[in-house]
């Protein structure tokens, strides 16, 4: 897994700055999102928190019963995996501001607490362990 010795030098997101209520975002500009059941998408983050691993923003929608990781843009492109959907260009993606936990939405892993996404490679080991987690 990718290791980061200074988590302050990674850089953090942006778009959630001058946020204060949940709006829309295009995704594949600032980051790509990929949509998984949340379920498994909290024992993922739970394994990476686990192995010390920096995890971006990832976003609880109860309403749907869905967690969204934030990844680097152009990760949609390339995203391969059953049971997740790869959102980037021409995809959009209800975000709520940093520390929202009202309504359907609260975030999982705030986007203030750690880096801008998370790492792609990192993310796809989490899954499998989420997934096999699941099977036991």
């Amino acid at each position: 897994m990718t290791t980061h010795s200074h988590q302050s030098r990674l850089p953090q997101a942006t778009w959630a700055r001058c946020l204060n209520e949940p709006r829309l975002f295009a995704a594949g500009q600032e980051w790509d999102a990929i949509r998984v059941e949340a379920g498994m998408g909290v024992r993922a983050v739970r394994f990476l928190e686990a192995a010390g691993t920096p995890v971006g923003p990832v976003l609880h929608d109860q309403g749907s019963g869905q967690a969204y990781f934030l990844t680097p843009p152009g990760t949609a492109q390339r995203w391969r995996r059953e049971r997740t959907r790869a959102l980037g260009e021409g995809s959009w993606v209800v975000l709520a501001p940093p520390g929202w936990e009202s309504g359907l939405l609260r975030w999982v892993v705030d986007p203030t607490d750690g880096p801008a996404h998370t790492a792609v490679t990192d993310l796809t080991i989490a899954l499998t362990v989420a997934a096999l987690g699941e099977a036991s």
